[in-house]
């Protein structure tokens, strides 16, 4: 019952920021962008306020998933990926950063992607591999974004 609550609250608090106008829409296309993350020289790389705060939620989705007593069974991992999908696809929905900063976003995002396809896959230590290399990753945001 905690994991339905905590998705539809999820739902909600992205459907409440979602403001994206046609006329804003990002190009997610690839041109010259980097393939390792990196920082902007010595300084963080500046991300949108959707973004940051979308991470943010994504990182709290990780950090409740994780806080439960049944974090490692299939059936809860697997309800993560779901959940965090929905995340992540807002994420890319409201994405209006443009140039380098956008480029290295997508730099930190692309590995996640293919994690949460594991994550939702039927075998446990496929799936918690995944779920941990994710969360890993999803700590290191406020290391390369500010």
């Amino acid at each position: 019952m905690k994991n339905v609550l905590l998705i539809c609250m999820f739902a909600l608090g992205l459907a409440a920021c979602s403001h994206q106008h046609p006329e804003e829409a990002t190009d997610h296309t690839a041109h010259n962008a980097p393939t390792a993350l990196a920082l902007n020289g010595q300084e963080r790389w500046q991300a949108d306020e959707a973004t940051n705060a979308n991470i943010a939620q994504l990182q709290e989705l990780m950090q409740e998933h994780l806080s439960q007593p049944d974090t490692n069974s299939l059936e809860a991992v697997n309800e993560l990926g779901h959940v965090l999908q929905l995340g992540f696809d807002e994420v890319f929905k409201e994405c209006r950063m443009k140039g380098p900063e956008h480029d290295m976003l997508h730099v930190y995002l692309m590995p996640m992607l293919d994690d949460l396809k594991a994550i939702k896959q039927p075998d446990l230590a496929t799936a918690t591999a995944a779920r941990d290399r994710m969360a890993e990753r999803l700590a290191l945001y406020q290391t390369y974004f500010k």
